[in-house]
């Protein structure tokens, strides 16, 4: 986890926020998450992204926007910016000297989990690389798509739950392998999903 930095200050005052009471469809409001690619982007691994996400996380409704977009008016019910760091395409050749550290992080000031996160798609895809060797580009873009919500996932839950530990298994424990990340399952244990439920119900609410 890391501070938050004063350029990440200016990004969340073009952010307008608001807040609804729970609906009978879901345990919380809707999430919007505010992206920002640095590098290259693959289409076909945003759009597995945003369905695996949504694959681990059902109950949550998800509004995606760029953040570059973003004009002052939005008004949203929680949201997250999220900085997408290296080139998020399978196509793309991994760095030979891809320097090791966390897949993805929030950023934390005052003991305060706030939401911003990164993510570090060449070190995703540097730990993918024996799942992404040999497979056909589809399938690649559904690898690092999929690997990408995982980690974005796991930011979600530090934020929503304002939770800087972890646990044991499943998606909130602190260390990912390849294997995880490429896994046709692999999702938040019970007690982390009743943790994020929980957490969006007061929040909407208010508490």
């Amino acid at each position: 986890m890391s501070r938050l930095t004063p350029s990440m200050l200016l990004m969340l005052s073009a952010v307008a926020l608001s807040s609804r009471t729970v609906d009978e469809t879901g345990f919380g409001g809707d999430i919007t998450i505010y992206t920002r690619f640095l590098q290259s982007a693959s289409a076909t691994s945003i759009e597995y992204m945003k369905a695996e996400l949504h694959a681990v996380l059902p109950s949550l409704r998800f509004e995606w926007r760029a953040l570059d977009a973003a004009d002052g008016t939005e008004v949203v019910d929680q949201l997250m910016v999220v900085k997408f760091t290296g080139a998020c395409n399978s196509d793309v050749p991994v760095p030979p000297a891809a320097p090791s550290g966390a897949l993805g992080w929030t950023y934390v000031t005052g003991g305060e989990v706030l939401p911003f996160a990164n993510v570090d798609c060449d070190k995703i895809r540097e730990l993918l690389g024996p799942h992404l060797a040999g497979a056909s580009p589809l399938a690649r873009g559904r690898i690092l798509g999929r690997a990408m919500a995982r980690v974005l996932a796991h930011e979600l839950y530090h934020f929503l739950t304002k939770a800087t530990g972890h646990a044991s298994q499943g998606l909130a424990k602190p260390f990912y392998s390849g294997g995880d990340l490429a896994s046709e399952h692999f999702v938040f244990e019970d007690a982390q999903l009743d943790q994020i439920r929980q957490s969006c119900t007061r929040g909407t609410h208010g508490d």
